[in-house]
C-alpha cells in the first residue's frame, strides 16, 4: 500500500506570499499616492495661471453688474444709497479694469472691478500711463468681488523659500488708446493710484507655487507674468528646467 501524498502549500509558502504581495501593494499605493500628489500639484499651477488669464478676457469683455440704487462718486467709490441712485451707464465713473490681490498666506485670491473717475477739464496727457496716473483716480468696486482659494491646499510663495507672496495685480485698458495695461507690485496695496507707474509694468513677475504641506511633488513650479503684460499670452507656466523656485 502506497504512501498517501498531500496537495498544498506549508506555512512557510503561505507567509512567504502574503509578504510579497503586501509589499507589492504598499509599493502600488505609494506610487499611486505619489502620481495623485504630483497631478493635484499641477492642478494648483494651471488652475493659478487660467485665473489670471481670465482677468484679462474680464477687462475686454465688459459687464456693468452695479444696481441701479447704487452711485459712484468723484473719488470712483462705488456705494449703495439709501434712496436715488444712478442708472448704470449714466454716472461719471467708468470701468477700467480688474484688480487681484493675493493674500498674506498666499492661499487666496480677491478680484474686484476697477472704477475711474476723471478729473474735470483736466489736459489729456500725452501717454496711457500719464494720463491714468495725473488725470484718474482709481477704486475698487463692492459689486462682484470674487473670492478663491489657490487649488489644493498650495500657496504663492517667493523665489527659493516658503515664504508667501502677497501681491497685487492691477489690469486697466487705457482710456487714451484701448491697450490693456497691468502693473504689479508686492504686497496689497489700498490705494489703486500709487501702482500705477512704468516702473510697476517692466519687470517680469515669478508667482511660485509651493504645494500643500508635507506633500513631495518635485521640483516647484511657477506661474510667470511677462513684463509688459497685454494679454492672456503673457500669463504662462515655464519649463521646469527655467524655474526659479527651487
Amino acid at each position: 500500500m502506497g504512501a498517501k501524498t498531500q496537495n498544498g502549500f506549508t506555512i512557510i509558502e503561505v507567509l512567504l506570499f502574503l509578504s510579497v504581495t503586501g509589499l507589492l501593494a504598499m509599493g502600488i499605493l505609494a506610487g499611486s499616492g505619489l502620481a495623485i500628489s504630483q497631478q493635484r500639484y499641477r492642478d494648483s499651477v494651471n488652475s493659478l495661471k487660467s485665473y489670471l488669464q481670465q482677468q484679462y478676457s474680464e477687462v475686454t469683455n465688459v459687464i456693468n453688474s452695479r444696481p441701479g440704487n447704487w452711485a459712484c462718486d468723484t473719488t470712483a467709490a462705488v456705494n449703495e444709497l439709501a434712496a436715488g441712485g444712478q442708472a448704470r451707464g449714466t454716472s461719471d465713473c467708468v470701468l477700467m479694469g480688474r484688480y487681484i490681490t493675493i493674500n498674506e498666506t498666499g492661499t487666496e485670491l480677491t478680484t474686484s472691478s476697477v472704477v475711474g473717475y476723471r478729473t474735470p477739464g483736466a489736459a489729456e496727457a500725452t501717454t496711457d500711463i500719464a494720463e491714468i496716473a495725473n488725470n484718474y483716480r482709481l477704486a475698487t468696486s463692492p459689486v462682484d468681488q470674487d473670492e478663491q482659494e489657490v487649488a489644493w491646499g498650495a500657496q504663492v510663495v517667493k523665489e527659493k523659500t516658503t515664504t508667501p507672496q502677497p501681491m497685487s495685480i492691477l489690469i486697466v485698458r487705457s482710456p487714451l488708446s484701448g491697450s490693456l495695461i497691468t502693473f504689479t507690485m508686492e504686497g496689497i496695496q489700498t490705494n489703486l493710484n500709487t501702482l500705477v507707474s512704468l516702473t510697476n509694468t517692466n519687470q517680469a513677475r515669478d508667482l511660485c507655487v509651493n504645494a500643500d504641506i508635507g506633500t513631495f511633488v518635485g521640483r516647484r513650479l511657477e506661474v510667470r507674468m511677462d513684463a509688459y503684460a497685454a494679454n492672456q499670452s503673457a500669463i504662462n507656466i515655464p519649463p521646469e528646467s527655467e524655474s526659479v523656485c527651487d
